[in-house]
């Protein structure tokens, strides 16, 4: 089953109140929506196309060479988003994952099981939902007597008694391509927004006799988006404390844990020794035996095995086995020599 994607990245993210698409905020030292990309093709999903709308250019920077591109000038919603996207996908075979871009923490373990599960129940269409403890803010995913799926309702246009549903959509599917745009097409408008809402798209398929089919996630957090600078600390938090997790977990000391910072793309052999305020991020490895810290900011850079790297900035460079280094700032390419102060 080939599988491809669709990521929505067009808005603006006004509540963010930064100049930034939404999208392109980072979470620790990497844009949301590379996040996204990255996930997906780790996941096996090769060919994406990212829907971009306000500052285009920022975002088609940042994933230049990880995903094609398609256009929403104006931002009327999701449906009206993966519309966008026809032009890319209109002779495909077969299933089209869409997702969003402002949702980074979905690992590329829990897409992996999403194509999985949607081709084992040989589904036209799987929805992505888990139970969050506080729903508010969320569509519900309303369900018959038998369990199944029969609808998505948004959040302000819920009941007293749906309100009261755990299950939240989590806004990302994964639709036979050949039904899915024709289905689109079928979506209205007539709601205070004057919106085309991709949830409407269960009822359609549901009316057409398709099979519509649920998997659950097990981390509500990995389902949650950023609307505000506040959530994205709170993401930030969480991604951090998961990476933090990892490193211990696989016998990288760190003491203070708390005061570090350590990046989705660093690499940090066992035996490391990590101390307080250390920040390291972007392709960074630093190897077995060495010492980073206190106080170190390390990007882009090369630890050797055994060397000590104190109160020091290094920017792109490589510190040399067993070297010392502490009080200097190092960028660019340099490699360091013993004892370096």
């Amino acid at each position: 089953m080939e599988v491809r994607a669709i990521v929505l990245a067009a808005g603006k993210g006004t509540r963010m109140q930064t100049e930034l698409p939404k999208c392109a905020l980072k979470v620790i030292d990497k844009p949301m929506a590379e996040y996204v990309a990255d996930s997906l093709k780790k996941a096996g999903v090769e060919d994406i196309v990212t829907v971009v709308g306000y500052k285009r250019d920022v975002l088609e920077a940042i994933l230049s060479g990880k995903t094609k591109f398609a256009h929403q000038e104006e931002q009327l919603g999701t449906a009206h988003a993966v519309l966008m996207a026809e032009p890319l996908f209109r002779d495909f075979q077969g299933m089209t994952l869409i997702a969003l871009g402002d949702m980074p923490m979905i690992t590329p373990e829990t897409y992996a099981k999403l194509i999985e599960h949607h081709a084992l129940t040989k589904a036209d269409l799987t929805v992505l939902t888990t139970d969050h403890p506080r729903p508010g803010g969320y569509g519900r995913i309303v369900r018959n007597k038998n369990g199944e799926i029969v609808r998505i309702v948004e959040d302000r246009f819920c009941t007293e008694e749906q309100r009261k549903i755990t299950e939240i959509n989590s806004s990302v599917y994964l639709v036979d391509n050949q039904k899915l745009f024709s289905s689109i097409r079928e979506i209205g408008n007539d709601n205070s927004q004057k919106e085309y809402y991709l949830n409407e798209i269960v009822e359609i398929f549901r009316r057409k006799g398709y099979r519509v089919s649920v998997f659950k996630a097990d981390d509500y957090q990995e389902l949650s988006g950023a609307n505000d600078l506040v959530q994205l600390s709170e993401m930030e938090k969480y991604l951090q404390e998961k990476i933090i997790k990892k490193f211990l977990s696989s016998g990288v000391a760190i003491r203070r844990p708390e005061t570090v910072v350590i990046g989705s793309e660093a690499e940090i052999e066992p035996g490391a020794l990590i101390l307080p305020g250390s920040i390291i991020t972007g392709k960074c490895r630093i190897h077995k035996n060495a010492t980073v810290g206190p106080f170190v900011q390390v990007e882009d850079s090369v630890i050797g095995e055994g060397a000590n790297v104190s109160f020091a900035k290094i920017k792109a460079s490589k510190v040399e086995d067993n070297a010392e280094v502490k009080f200097v700032e190092i960028i660019g390419n340099e490699i360091t020599g013993q004892n370096l102060a």
